[in-house]
């Protein structure tokens, strides 16, 4: 029987475990998971709970609640990954050990930059983010209070989990005082740390048009050093600023620290190196990284996790089996574009679908 151990009970964590547990029997595989959260957060709701759209009913589950039988799920943390004897050393549970690792710890938000951004947010008075629920929560009370002045959508660096997020928010923002009759009452800005807030080609074009047409500013290659929440504005690490009334941005992220503090698995911002086809790491040939934790490019998405966990389970059977794996990981990347009128620019989505989709077919690897 082989062990195999999963760090992490976020999105690609559970589809790839329950996926592995309809594909062999507990006498062949141990699947064991690793979480130190009891809960689980659909976190597209975050976006639609700042305007009010959800009221957070069925946003959280227990975690414990998402895996089929037979996956044994270990609520603790992981203090360190030891892949020369493969064991992970944890908190309570003591040494863990595998044959195969799959890390899927997510990414994490440092709220330590830029400067001031804290402080701000601890505030709640004008600085507020979406990426966490009570953050979304906070904002949709001061939108709901907000009499006019500049919003802005920011994002602190890249990369970041669902890249249209801060284009989603602020899309979503000017229609909704279009709605209100209170359109100009408002400036409404995007800043981006990249030399475009959008895509490749061909989307870029038709968002910029899109922008244009419902005047909304763009601030690009903007990279925040500091958050001045008293007077209103942000500062660049060049001394640019833009001015805000109400600013929503999206913290920096990073891997876990445990990646630090594990030999040879991720580079200096803590995603996991790894082969971006086969999603096996650069050092060890039975460690694998799925989902936010991995450094793949265009991994930080629902989309992507989903994708990569069925690519990761088609790989784990042919090894299991004996057989030379073939599976390809090749990013599809979709990025619903203000799911309030059920429209995007780049797929079609409708979030009560998406949602029923993700608690009962996706993480149970159905689809």
């Amino acid at each position: 029987m082989k062990r195999i151990a999963i760090i992490g009970g976020g999105s690609s964590g559970v589809m790839f475990a329950n996926r592995m547990r309809r594909e062999f029997t507990e006498d062949e595989v141990e699947l064991t998971v690793i979480e130190r959260g009891d809960k689980h957060y659909f976190q597209p709701a975050f976006t639609l709970m700042a305007f009010g759209l959800d009221e957070g009913e069925d946003v959280v589950r227990p975690t414990k609640d998402l895996f089929y039988e037979g996956v044994n799920l270990l609520t603790d943390s992981v203090a360190r990954i030891n892949p020369k004897n493969n064991t992970v050393t944890t908190t309570k549970h003591g040494a863990v050990s595998y044959d195969y690792l799959v890390i899927a710890t997510g990414a994490k938000l440092n709220f330590d930059e830029p400067a001031g951004m804290k402080e701000g947010l601890n505030k709640g008075e004008s600085v507020f983010t979406f990426y966490t629920m009570n953050g979304a929560l906070k904002l949709r009370d001061a939108l709901s209070q907000l009499k006019g002045g500049t919003i802005v959508s920011m994002s602190s660096e890249n990369p970041i989990k669902c890249p249209a997020a801060p284009i989603n928010f602020i899309l979503m923002a000017e229609d909704r005082m279009k709605m209100l009759g209170v359109r100009d009452k408002y400036k409404f800005v995007l800043s981006s740390p990249t030399p475009s807030a959008f895509p490749e080609q061909p989307y870029q074009e038709t968002l910029n048009s899109m922008f244009d047409s419902k005047r909304i500013g763009i601030v690009n290659n903007f990279a925040p050093g500091e958050v001045d929440y008293e007077n209103g504005f942000v500062r660049s690490y060049d001394g640019k600023k833009v001015n805000f009334d109400l600013l929503c941005i999206i913290p920096p992220h990073e891997g876990e620290q445990v990646i630090h503090d594990s030999e040879e698995l991720g580079d200096a911002a803590g995603w996991v190196t790894c082969d971006k086809y086969h999603l096996l790491s650069n050092y060890y040939s039975n460690i694998y990284a799925i989902g936010d934790a991995s450094g793949v490019p265009a991994s930080k998405t629902m989309t992507s996790a989903r994708l990569q966990a069925r690519v990761l389970t088609d790989r784990m059977k042919a090894l299991l089996v004996g057989k030379e794996p073939t599976a390809t990981y090749k990013p599809e990347v979709l990025y619903p574009i203000n799911p309030k009128n059920k429209k995007s620019v780049f797929s079609d989505n409708n979030y009560d679908v998406l949602k029923p989709l993700y608690w009962n077919l996706m993480l149970k690897g159905l689809i």
